[in-house]
């Protein structure tokens, strides 16, 4: 072979290099959030599974403003999760999952119940994530003291304990009247 013929061993490396090389792994920002316990990535929740929890909370945010709570808590309750669900995740895990899907929830409930107070917010998350698989609750409770004869009332969900839609403290300051979950996650 003569020199013109030979392929350039530079040129090869070079055009190889790239289709060779191991990927290099993108930044993971889950730790910003959730330090450095938060160890592996959080598993996707399919777009089926998404789909069917927001059905699942618009239908139950609209027997809340047309059949009241008794219906409503009724309907959480009964909440039938798909099979595949996020059932057996480590806490951490499905603290992460939940925060991770806020957002999209919170779409679904500004879109079913645009003037939806705290109650319905709760009512619609905890809806939402026990929809794919997640234990969360709709807390209700009465603030400890107040200024005047009249106690105000407010709603948050949680998730093993965790406060999700509201500032952690809300806990300390109020005196929790009922739970409502669904009964196939507890």
């Amino acid at each position: 072979m003569t020199d013109a013929a030979m392929p350039d061993p530079a040129a090869t490396d070079r055009g190889t290099a790239h289709r060779t090389a191991a990927p290099r792994p993108t930044a993971d920002w889950a730790f910003l959030l959730w330090g450095d316990g938060a160890a592996g990535p959080a598993p996707r929740t399919s777009p089926a599974a998404r789909l069917t929890a927001a059905a699942h909370t618009a239908r139950a945010l609209r027997d809340l403003s047309r059949h009241g709570w008794g219906a409503a808590q009724t309907r959480l309750r009964d909440l039938p999760v798909a099979p595949g669900a996020h059932r057996s995740l480590p806490e951490a895990t499905a603290l992460r999952v939940a925060r991770r899907e806020l957002p999209r929830c919170q779409l679904v409930i500004r879109l079913a119940a645009p003037n939806a107070l705290c109650l319905a917010r709760s009512f619609g998350l905890a809806v939402y994530l026990s929809a794919i698989g997640l234990p969360a609750e709709t807390v209700i409770a009465r603030q400890r003291s107040s200024i005047g004869a009249r106690f105000a009332f407010h709603s948050w969900t949680e998730l093993y304990g965790e406060v999700l839609n509201d500032v952690p403290v809300v806990q300390s300051g109020h005196t929790v009247l009922q739970r409502v979950g669904c009964a196939a996650l507890h």
